[in-house]
């Protein structure tokens, strides 16, 4: 990141012999209630030796590592690490691109093989025909030239002004919407939920007359997201203070922006050329069963064509390595983010302009030295989805019965946890540089000495990122509407508008959930910063480390028993 080794130093606050002045996270296992109440609820909560105002229980409780003793994260040297997954992704995307140039062609070349070859077959059957020299074939093609030039498809001029217009609004309405949730944050968090609760209550009430059973669980959703919008009022402000200081990381180093769509121009080119290299590769001789090969060449009748055991294994590793590459490009996103809120966390005359030298050196952090522990972990989950996917396939086509059922929800439960973990790793990842296992560890590490050990679905902010992304959709279809209305006014055509707001809605969602998948990331580099290092935040921006500092006081206040935290993007029980 740029920065000094010294600011990012863990510290062992008791080996310096702290007495009560060192910043720090509230713990809600190891704080007293009596010590608490002597805390200023204006101040940052402050850290106290252990057996100061606490009994020998709770010495006895921190046996199992639940310490307010803990050492703060390191910038790691520079070197590559989990290097050995690193070289098996670029190995694999060399096997893709390799396939796709050199068997790509020759797909192509059959496919367009079996559709002449197709168009020859009808034109032999109306040469043999008897009644097609009598007018009606002359007939039919004018009719079918008439069909065509009466198809109602827009011209070219009309796919650029949309796909352009759809360019230009969805990134403004973003910065927009940037604007209005810095000024409204707490507002929009609150109304963010009790939609969601509008949304699910009309549900249950249209389900309840279709499907009466779908509507009571449905039912039963609202009441609960009725008691859960009331029972995270509290934790609203602190969830809103990190939206803002994301936002204001975003606003500083809007270049990441630019390393977003670069991933996402990187995922397109990388799918084309997956498809045709599966395409390629597919279509080799080796990939089919040979015996229901000759069997069907023999056969008057259409056969389906079986794949070998090696076409099965080419197949699984097809769709792994696509798998893999999306989760790779997103969590390069990830890290980068996380190194670039670290630097402005530490360092922000290094974070501070569009370009900055923080974006630049997280990016190629991220995609050199860190490169190898974004593929481990991500190799993880690709393999977890590509189980998940064959169960689901088994239960769709009832092969398995209950115990695949099973098997699916619990899988789908792991995998969920194996994600949320992992977001919370390449945090560490981007901001010191950590391998894959060791900031595993320093995630579970950070979480259970700060009391945060039993996980839970929050994500107040995500909640309105989500519904963000979607209204920018919705108006950037609206404007693309406009445009393709005046169009179709000075063509004299009809049907072109509803075409004109898909492609907006569509482009608006896509480019929108760029930039708020950047927000959220940033939200939760964040929330590990503001665990890790509250007072670096008041020396390099006192400010936003006031309001952080009011905001958690406003939520936990009273810290006598566990109470739920609506962290934005993380979630836990103190």
């Amino acid at each position: 990141m740029g920065v000094s080794g010294p600011k990012y130093a863990g510290v062992d606050t008791l080996a310096l012999g702290v007495e009560d002045s060192v910043p720090i996270v509230p713990v809600a296992t190891a704080v007293d209630a009596s010590v608490l109440k002597r805390t200023s609820p204006s101040s940052l909560p402050t850290a106290r030796k252990i057996g100061e105002g606490l009994d020998q229980r709770d010495n006895e409780e921190r046996e199992d590592g639940i310490s307010i003793t803990w050492e703060k994260g390191e910038v790691q040297p520079s070197a590559y690490r989990d290097k050995w997954f690193a070289v098996a992704f670029i190995a694999h995307l060399v096997f893709v691109v390799g396939a796709a140039i050199s068997l790509g062609p020759a797909a192509w070349t059959k496919v367009k093989a079996i559709d002449l070859g197709s168009n020859d077959y009808s034109s032999d059957e109306n040469e043999d025909g008897d009644d097609l020299y009598d007018g009606s074939s002359s007939t039919a093609g004018a009719e079918s030239e008439s069909t065509t030039g009466d198809l109602n498809v827009p011209p070219l001029e009309f796919w650029f002004a949309v796909i352009a217009i759809a360019l230009i609004t969805a990134p403004a309405l973003s910065f927009v919407a940037f604007t209005i949730m810095s000024r409204n944050a707490i507002g929009l968090i609150k109304a963010s939920l009790w939609v969601s609760v509008v949304l699910c209550g009309l549900a249950a009430l249209v389900l309840f007359f279709v499907a009466p059973f779908a509507g009571i669980i449905y039912a039963v959703f609202t009441v609960c997201l009725v008691w859960y919008a009331r029972r995270v009022q509290n934790r609203i402000p602190y969830a809103a203070s990190n939206l803002k200081c994301g936002i204001t990381v975003l606003k500083n180093n809007l270049g990441l922006g630019l390393v977003s769509l670069v991933s996402m121009v990187g995922l397109f080119g990388y799918c084309v050329g997956w498809v045709w290299a599966f395409a390629g590769t597919m279509q080799l001789d080796a990939m089919l069963d040979s015996s229901a090969a000759s069997y069907s060449e023999n056969s008057s009748e259409d056969q389906s064509v079986e794949i070998s055991a090696l076409g099965h294994v080419t197949v699984f590793l097809f769709v792994l390595s696509f798998y893999w590459t999306h989760q790779v490009l997103k969590n390069v996103v990830r890290a980068t983010v996380s190194g670039v809120v670290g630097t402005w966390w530490f360092s922000p005359l290094e974070a501070s302009s569009f370009c900055s030298t923080a974006v630049s050196g997280s990016f190629i952090r991220s995609v050199t030295y860190s490169l190898g522990s974004i593929c481990l972990g991500s190799l993880i989950v690709a393999i977890l989805h590509m189980i998940r996917d064959s169960l689901r396939r088994a239960q769709n086509n009832r092969n398995g019965g209950i115990v695949a059922c099973i098997a699916l929800c619990l899988l789908s439960y792991i995998e969920r946890i194996v994600e949320y973990f992992n977001k919370w790793a390449y945090i560490y990842v981007g901001l010191y540089g950590y391998s894959y296992i060791e900031a595993g560890k320093r995630v579970i590490n950070l979480f259970k000495t700060r009391g945060w050990q039993t996980i839970i679905a929050d994500n107040l902010v995500n909640r309105l990122l989500g519904i963000m992304s979607l209204t920018i959709g919705i108006l950037t279809g609206v404007c693309t509407l406009f445009a393709a209305f005046l169009v179709e006014e000075f063509e004299s055509k009809q049907g072109w508008m509803s075409v004109g707001f898909g492609v907006g809605f569509v482009f608006g969602l896509i480019l929108s959930g760029v930039f708020m998948g950047l927000l959220s990331s940033a939200v939760d580099a964040c929330i590990v910063c503001y665990a890790e290092a509250p007072k670096e935040l008041e020396d390099s921006h006192p400010a936003i480390a006031q309001e952080m500092s009011r905001a958690w006081a406003e939520a936990w206040g009273d810290l006598s028993g566990p109470v739920i935290i609506g962290l934005g993007g993380g979630l836990g029980i103190v």
